[in-house]
């Protein structure tokens, strides 16, 4: 046993690093050589991912597991995406169970996937149904989990809900929440800069996030990326959330932030990069709404005039003007509506466009899924448009491109000192899709993921669709301006998110 603890450190580093995640935690408690080896092997940032199809919750939970610590990895992090109609605390909680209670974990819903298959490693498109009233029987389960681990040393983590009263006046809490982000970024990055370097953010679903995102975009230094889910259902357990007087207050979103460890010396700095593709555009006139009608809670019925003009509009037949105009086939009509919301605090208003379905018309009347609408209210119809999804897609590849060119050389060709290219190195990502979007629009599983795997192949990447993605536009160049009345999220209905996790090193000691 003595000649096995004896082995040079290359040879152990080859052993241990090709160990999965439990065993190669007990290796690193074997001896101070062997924790060293391991602390080695994991000097860099690592994103694991693991998919199941099995239709046991337990079997499922199991097999994404088991892909996603196949590998050395400490979690400083979990999500997971289940099929919409899968029982989530029940996978929450065994998920919770086997990675351990130390670790921050958000089980959300997901309408469909992507990850890279176990077998080939190609990524993979899997979706689930899309309607919230879907009955579901025993033939018509839609399965599936996957679960994303984070290692993410150089940065601290938590969880920081987002609450609103139920007492009067219900309103929700921003700026206790903008605090509490502050607090922990301070507390954990000891600098003046009070503001993380990123936020995911998962939206509750009976909760409309629109002004409440507006407003937060307004406060948070817009070097902070956000994305995230605006609409879903999600379990999360902390003591932030366990915490909660659920008699006084409601969860609107649970936020995982993500702020920089200054206090401690890490030999690697981590970013966050953001591309967003957009998949509508506008057509038509803009509108004024006249009156209006709200059915069951659910859909709303406009009378609306064009504006400038004294008398309702023929909505059926200005609806069946627009059909003729668009080349799409089969495509989504929307109307944006611009808003305004005052802050609490007293702050100048923000603009914002919420976006609402066209689902159906009738005479001088249309309807739209979902409430909210006010006469009054000015709006414009906008439909979606592969040909502008494709670019928009191409322009977030042209965007990420730069982390995948080769390192600069000398003016004769030779390769420069390795001081010089200690470039950025992309390590994982994410995407959040529009559930319209994918195989079923693109006729392809390829267009919405293509910025990321074509840039960087092999890299760990996962995907979910969901009914409102949402992102923060990226920071303008200097010679750029932004109306300081509007927000820079993309609150869009037909847009994908993307999100790279990429590093750098801080210190030449790592290989």
């Amino acid at each position: 046993m003595s000649n096995f603890y004896s082995v040079s450190d290359d040879i152990l580093t080859n052993i241990m690093s090709r160990l999965p995640a439990k065993p190669f935690a007990a290796a690193a408690c074997v001896s101070h050589l062997w924790n060293r080896v391991s602390d080695r092997i994991l000097s860099r940032p690592r994103l694991t991912s693991g998919l199941s199809l099995a239709e046991s919750p337990e079997i499922a939970v199991d097999e994404a597991l088991e892909m996603a610590l196949s590998k050395p990895i400490r979690p400083h992090f979990a999500i997971a995406f289940v099929g919409l109609h899968f029982p989530i605390e029940e996978i929450h909680n065994r998920i919770a169970s086997k990675i351990g209670a130390n670790t921050i974990l958000i089980t959300t819903a997901s309408l469909g996937t992507i990850d890279a298959d176990s077998i080939t490693n190609e990524l993979d498109e899997m979706k689930w149904e899309d309607d919230e009233d879907a009955v579901v029987t025993d033939d018509d389960m839609y399965l599936g989990v996957t679960v994303v681990i984070g290692f993410v040393p150089g940065l601290k983590i938590n969880v920081i809900p987002l609450l609103h009263t139920k007492t009067d006046p219900q309103v929700p809490m921003i700026d206790e929440f903008i605090s509490d982000v502050r607090d922990f970024t301070v507390l954990v990055s000891g600098n003046t800069n009070p503001d993380p370097v990123g936020i995911m953010l998962f939206g509750d679903h009976c909760s409309d996030l629109k002004p409440i995102l507006a407003e937060i975009d307004s406060k948070i230094s817009r070097e902070t990326v956000m994305i995230g889910d605006a609409h879903n259902y999600f379990v999360c357990t902390n003591a932030e959330v366990d915490n909660i007087d659920t008699r006084f207050y409601t969860v609107d979103a649970v936020a995982l932030v993500f702020a920089r460890d200054n206090l401690n010396n890490n030999e690697v700095e981590i970013k966050f990069h953001v591309g967003i593709s957009s998949g509508i555009i506008p057509i038509g006139p803009k509108i004024e709404i006249l009156d209006v009608s709200v059915h069951e809670e659910k859909t709303t019925w406009l009378i609306a005039r064009t504006q400038g003009e004294v008398w309702p509009l023929d909505a059926y037949n200005l609806i069946l003007s627009l059909h003729s105009l668009i080349t799409d086939k089969p495509y989504f009509l929307y109307i944006g509506v611009t808003k305004e919301t005052e802050p609490l605090d007293g702050g100048p208003s923000i603009k914002f466009t919420e976006f609402y379905e066209v689902i159906g018309t009738q005479q001088i009347m249309f309807s739209v899924a979902g409430t909210g609408i006010n006469p009054g209210d000015i709006c414009m119809f906008y439909h979606s448009d592969m040909d502008t999804a494709i670019a928009s897609s191409n322009d977030v590849y042209n965007r990420f491109h730069h982390l995948v060119e080769p390192p600069p050389r000398g003016a004769y060709g030779q390769l420069v000192s390795s001081s010089r290219t200690n470039r950025e190195k992309v390590f994982g990502g994410f995407m959040f899709a529009s559930s319209n979007r994918g195989d079923k629009y693109f006729g392809n599983s390829i267009t919405d993921c293509m910025p990321f795997y074509e840039n960087f192949p092999g890299v760990p990447f996962t995907g979910t669709f969901c009914f409102e993605p949402i992102g923060r536009s990226p920071v303008l160049d200097e010679e750029d301006e932004w109306q300081s009345d509007e927000n820079r999220f993309n609150m869009q209905p037909f847009n994908t998110v993307h999100l790279v996790m990429s590093y750098k090193k801080t210190s030449m000691n790592l290989d």
